[in-house]
């Protein structure tokens, strides 16, 4: 496929960030990569939303191979026809409206993990502050009360109730 792809054939797995499209169904299959490795710092429900958004974009990614997969249970999108683009491209945009709000709860989750796992001058090149997780803002307040992680996405978390629980408060938290 490299002579066919205009970035040429020698894309890297750093080219990924700058090239990566949200609609695309391998992306949606990557949150449940990425859910994987934080699971034990998301929320069970998140995790739950991942994996429906994931087999989603893996249902459609084979109903649309060259493979016959109709013995398991799945359908077939004929991309080589304009129907068959066209229902592909429209189930495609339905998942990547599904898949944005999990991304945006897996990228807060993430965001507060490297916030509790690392010195904020390892992060970004020795930023301090807010900044310290790129353009999306983070804050961790403790009181006796309650710790409430907010986020640029604008959600409030107390520990224990939101997508994500810290690990050194997971006394805290009650289920």
């Amino acid at each position: 496929a490299g002579p066919l792809n205009h970035h040429g054939a020698s894309l890297q797995r750093m080219d990924q960030l700058r090239l990566e499209q949200k609609g695309c169904v391998h992306a949606h299959m990557d949150l449940l990569k990425i859910g994987l490795k934080l699971q034990g710092f998301i929320d069970a429900e998140l995790m739950v939303d991942i994996l429906e958004v994931a087999l989603e974009a893996r249902k459609l990614d084979v109903e649309a191979s060259p493979y016959d997969a109709t013995g398991y249970g799945v359908g077939i999108v004929p991309i080589e026809t304009n129907e068959g683009r066209k229902a592909y491209r429209e189930r495609q945009i339905g998942l990547m409206k599904r898949a944005e709000p999990v991304r945006e709860r897996l990228l807060d989750a993430y965001e507060v993990f490297m916030k509790i796992a690392f010195d904020e001058s390892l992060l970004v090149g020795g930023s301090s502050g807010d900044e310290f997780v790129g353009k999306r803002t983070l804050s961790v307040d403790d009181d006796d009360e309650k710790n409430v992680v907010t986020t640029r996405s604008g959600s409030n978390n107390t520990t224990g109730d939101g997508p994500y629980v810290a690990p050194e408060r997971l006394a805290k938290a009650t289920h």
